[in-house]
């Protein structure tokens, strides 16, 4: 598929995908959103891409929603029908088997601090500013934003960030757990690279199913969590990679792994 709100690029097993409307700072137009969901589909059916990073062209990485969709005005069902469109994509994106690497080079505020809590792994530069800021729209925050950001830092620092709307800097991100790592504005994108291509490289399966356990820990039983863990760890002992992994490590080698 051919993208223009979006530049999609696939090199050594790592898909970067770039927001590429720098004129409103990123902003989630329509033509985003089809080209969001488009590009996730495509990822998930590629077996290349093992790894993949989302991030913004020019000096936001998304700020937000569309405003001049809701100059536009709303009826009941139209409403109901643009925030339902959202979903399935967030579904789509946090449910990916790749692990996914949001490196924030700007602001990231409203449904754009959103996309980057349904990353895996948050990489700011020391240039970037999150912040919920739905209520100063008079909305809640969507986009996933209030199941991710208390099980990040808690309900009642999640109560505080989201009902004042405030706008805080990376280091302060990252002092409360919303991001993982600050880097430099220019090394930022090298980061995000580096960690991509390590999980490229890693066991494909492994790594997927790690995902997997994590995304369902949040709401599963321990019971269940372990009917789960024996289905995955059986697998995973009868891949490739994982006899790989061990006749490395009684060889002194490191291992190749082949995702298989």
């Amino acid at each position: 598929m051919e993208y223009s709100a979006i530049e999609y690029k696939k090199e050594n097993g790592v898909a970067t995908i770039t927001i590429c409307r720098p004129e409103s700072m990123n902003c989630l137009v329509q033509a985003v959103l089809d080209e969001l969901a488009a590009v996730t589909k495509e990822i998930a059916a590629d077996a290349e891409v093992k790894a993949v990073i989302l991030t913004g062209k020019g000096r936001a990485f998304c700020a937000g929603g569309d405003l001049n969709r809701f100059v536009e005005g709303f009826t009941p069902q139209s409403a109901i029908e643009y925030v339902d469109l959202l979903h399935p994509w967030c579904m789509d994106w946090i449910n990916l088997k790749k692990p996914t690497i949001a490196a924030v080079n700007g602001a990231a505020v409203g449904a754009g601090m959103s996309i980057a809590l349904m990353c895996d792994i948050t990489i700011a530069s020391e240039q970037a500013k999150l912040g919920s800021a739905f209520l100063n729209m008079g909305l809640i925050p969507d986009l996933s934003a209030t199941y991710f950001l208390p099980r990040m830092v808690g309900v009642h620092r999640a109560k505080e960030l989201m009902l004042t709307g405030r706008t805080f800097g990376a280091e302060e991100a990252l002092q409360m757990g919303v991001v993982d790592r600050v880097v430099p504005q220019d090394a930022l994108l090298d980061e995000a690279r580096k960690l991509a291509a390590a999980f490229a490289a890693g066991p494909t399966y492994a790594i997927a199913s790690t995902k997997r356990m994590l995304n369902a820990s949040m709401d599963l039983d321990l019971n269940s969590l372990l009917n789960l863990e024996s289905i995955l760890q059986s697998t995973c002992f009868m891949t490739d990679d994982s006899k790989e992994a061990v006749n490395a490590f009684l060889e002194k080698r490191k291992p190749v792994f082949t995702g298989k």
